[in-house]
């Protein structure tokens, strides 16, 4: 295979170029774009270049036969996740609204080959798509994607600036009477083997509205606005107060999923239901995804 030139448009001037071929070669292993870059076979107008080199406008970029090579043909049955193009709640040039699947991890993992991400590249025949902000595995509803880079820079400065309104709903242990704000600090560095977060004074901010919704039996239905995106933070925080998340095997109470197990529902009980942020207008945009049946099911049954 012969060199590949690429020219660099509006969309992607003013990146560091090992940013442009990690989102250009979504499949290579960060590692070997940082060995081709080093080595000098990746250039910029004929010119080495380091890994933080910033991009112009009409820039011409020289990728090496070997990177193309590398480049892994991911093996995906779109007629499996057909289904998936019913899920999407708004499309537009910059971005699409996606109502996320319990259960299906957003990156590829050592325990799935395929991330949502990968999937919906795929069945929506668009390679451009990236993600703007993550879900748990098993936490359901709205996922905003970013359809170019313009879009997913300006996005990710308003996630910085708090400017992003996200709004989850939750079954849980036990009620709640009144609304209730929850501050923390939320360290990620003691995930360890067991993968949990832990609540203490080294940890970064973490800021929680919780607001009942619906009384069940011994659980309710809260609705929790989080104004920090840390990672469980919801989960984690939801274990502190003891109003543990319904199927969390992670922070929940073993005697409430136990009750929950004769169900046969397996899913986790945490839905992001409303997303809110400003469009590349600065028109703010509110979405809504729809509770799915399995979730539904849950409250049926945990209200009977």
């Amino acid at each position: 295979m012969s060199v590949k030139n690429i020219t660099v448009d509006h969309d992607n001037e003013g990146r560091r170029i090992d940013n442009f071929l990690f989102s250009n070669f979504k499949n290579i292993p960060k590692s070997k774009i940082y060995k081709v870059i080093r080595k000098g076979e990746v250039r910029v107008n004929s010119k080495r270049v380091k890994p933080d080199t910033k991009l112009s406008k009409n820039d011409l970029i020289r990728i090496p036969p070997n990177l193309i090579n590398q480049e892994k043909i991911l093996d995906i049955n779109i007629s499996k996740y057909a289904f998936l193009r019913d899920r999407v709640i708004y499309d537009d040039e910059d971005f699409l609204i996606f109502n996320k699947p319990s259960n299906y991890a957003v990156h590829s993992g050592t325990k799935n080959d395929h991330g949502l991400i990968d999937i919906l590249r795929a069945v929506l025949k668009d390679n451009s798509l990236n993600l703007c902000h993550r879900l748990d595995k098993g936490t359901s509803g709205c996922l905003v994607i970013a359809k170019n880079q313009k879009f997913l820079s300006f996005f990710n400065n308003q996630l910085k600036q708090r400017k992003v309104k996200k709004i989850y709903h939750a079954i849980v242990k036990d009620f709640i009477s009144e609304e209730m704000v929850i501050e923390d600090s939320i360290d990620t560095n003691t995930k360890g083997s067991f993968n949990k977060v832990s609540i203490n004074k080294d940890g970064k901010e973490a800021i929680s509205i919780l607001k009942p919704l619906k009384k069940l039996d011994y659980s309710s239905l809260i609705e929790i606005e989080i104004l920090t995106g840390r990672t469980h933070q919801i989960r984690a925080q939801c274990e502190k107060i003891n109003k543990n998340i319904a199927n969390d095997k992670k922070y929940g109470c073993n005697e409430f999923n136990t009750r929950l197990k004769h169900s046969g529902i397996k899913r986790l009980g945490l839905h992001s239901s409303e997303i809110s942020f400003l469009d590349l207008e600065n028109k703010r945009n509110t979405f809504v995804a729809d509770h799915d049946d399995q979730f539904e099911k849950m409250l049926i049954y945990l209200d009977t």
